[in-house]
C-alpha cells in the first residue's frame, strides 16, 4: 500500500491554536458523523465531538508523524464513545427515544425518508458496537480494511468479516433497499 500523501491537516500542529483550529475545520465532520453513528443521537454526538478534540488537543504529543490525522482523531472518538458507554452502563441512564422533528418542503417525500431512516436506525442498533463501528469507517469514512483493523485493535480479516455481517444483516433487515 503505497503511504498517503500528508497534508497540512494531517500534520500536528507546530504550536497555537490557530493551527489546531485548522484539524479541527478539516475533521470536524468525519468526527461528528461517526459518532452520530455510534450514539444515534445529536446531544451525545456534539458531547463526544467536543470531548474527541479536548482529548486530542491534550494528547498532540502522542500523535506519530506519518500517521493519518483521520484515522488518529477517529481512534480518539471511537474511545470516547466506548468510554461513556461503559459508564452509561454503570449508570443506567438513557438517550430520548426520539429527535426534535425537522421541516421539510415535500412531506411525502420526508415521511419515505424518515421511515427509511428508522428502520435503519433500528437494524443498526441491532448490529454489535464493532460491527457498526466497522461498518461507518469503512461507508462513511472510506477507509481500508488495514486502517480500520488498527483502529479497533483486530485484524484485516476480523474487520472484513465484521463488514460482511454488517452487510448481511441490514440488507435481511431493509429487505434489500440498502
Amino acid at each position: 500500500m503505497a503511504p498517503h500523501n500528508l497534508g497540512p491537516a494531517d500534520q500536528p500542529p507546530v504550536a497555537g491554536a490557530d493551527s489546531f483550529a485548522a484539524i479541527v475545520d478539516a475533521h470536524w465532520t468525519a468526527v461528528y458523523k461517526l459518532l452520530y453513528h455510534l450514539t444515534g443521537n445529536t446531544h451525545d454526538t456534539e458531547d463526544l465531538t467536543q470531548e474527541t478534540f479536548l482529548r486530542a488537543l491534550n494528547r498532540l504529543d502522542s500523535f506519530q508523524t506519518g500517521t493519518r490525522m483521520r484515522s488518529w482523531l477517529l481512534r480518539i472518538a471511537s474511545n470516547a464513545f466506548f468510554d461513556v458507554r461503559r459508564k452509561r452502563k454503570r449508570h443506567k441512564t438513557e438517550p430520548l427515544v426520539e429527535e426534535p422533528p425537522g421541516t421539510t418542503q415535500d412531506v411525502d417525500h420526508a415521511l419515505e425518508v424518515q421511515e427509511q431512516a428508522e428502520l435503519l436506525k433500528v437494524a443498526m442498533k441491532d448490529l454489535s458496537e464493532t460491527t457498526r463501528l466497522v461498518f461507518h469507517l469503512r461507508v462513511q469514512e472510506d477507509l481500508s480494511f488495514r486502517e480500520i483493523a488498527q483502529m479497533v485493535g483486530t485484524t484485516e480479516e476480523s474487520a472484513r468479516w465484521h463488514m460482511h455481517q454488517a452487510r448481511t444483516k441490514l440488507l435481511n433487515r431493509m429487505g434489500g433497499d440498502v
